[in-house]
């Protein structure tokens, strides 16, 4: 060590070094680009964040998303519902008034088609069960309990009603069959009223008319 005294070390004291020397000192750790990347992430995920948080929604939009949502699902089941009205007619036809071979032939490929459309097979139910997102605010409860209820009708009930009519254009009687529709009839009849009385429910919720499911009412079949 030199016992020059100007290059005598003392201690290292921030305060002792002037107002302008610390300033630029702090200026230049946050100039830094591992602080600059550092701070750009961190801003961004806090603006992920806060973006992803629920936000209160109004009455208005939550009544334009329900509505929304219910017009989806008839577009889905539209398909079932037809292959339902289109089955269930050529059942009562094939009842009550004599049907000829090529007739026969024609209400059995239709038929066919009618079951895959409410099985899946088609891409329509699937969607139906997939596709369909739902707000789930108070009213959008009631919304997806409707949905489920529609699932249920085209999913299930329907396509198991096809299949018995199928099954009785081909054996005429079968009991088995026969008393497996009228179950399907009831269980139809039955998640429609549940599903029109959910969308009702999210209706009274919003104070806004929402659109009822589009299911038909099916009255007995005749020898069912």
């Amino acid at each position: 060590m030199s016992d020059n005294p100007l290059f005598s070390e003392s201690p290292y004291d921030p305060a002792t070094m002037p107002t302008s020397s610390l300033s630029s000192l702090k200026a230049v750790w946050y100039r830094r680009p591992w602080f600059l990347i550092t701070a750009t992430i961190t801003f961004v995920i806090v603006i992920s964040v806060l973006s992803d948080l629920p936000h209160p929604m109004s009455r208005a939009d939550d009544a334009k998303a329900q509505i929304a949502t219910a017009k989806e699902i008839n577009a889905y089941v539209a398909p079932c519902v037809y292959a339902v009205k289109e089955s269930f007619g050529f059942y009562r036809k094939e009842v009550t008034s004599h049907v000829t071979s090529d007739q026969l032939r024609i209400i059995k490929s239709y038929l066919e088609n009618d079951v895959n459309v409410c099985s899946g097979a088609s891409g329509q139910t699937d969607s139906l069960v997939s596709q369909v997102q739902i707000v789930e605010t108070k009213a959008g409860k009631m919304i997806d309990q409707m949905h489920t209820q529609v699932e249920t009708w085209a999913a299930i009930d329907a396509y198991h009603a096809i299949l018995d009519i199928q099954t009785l254009t081909l054996h005429p009687g079968q009991a088995a069959a026969l008393k497996d529709l009228t179950k399907q009839q009831t269980l139809l009849n039955r998640q429609r009223r549940q599903a029109i009385a959910y969308t009702n429910k999210a209706s009274a919720i919003l104070g806004i008319k929402i659109v009822e499911p589009k299911l038909p009412i099916l009255s007995p079949l005749p020898g069912a």
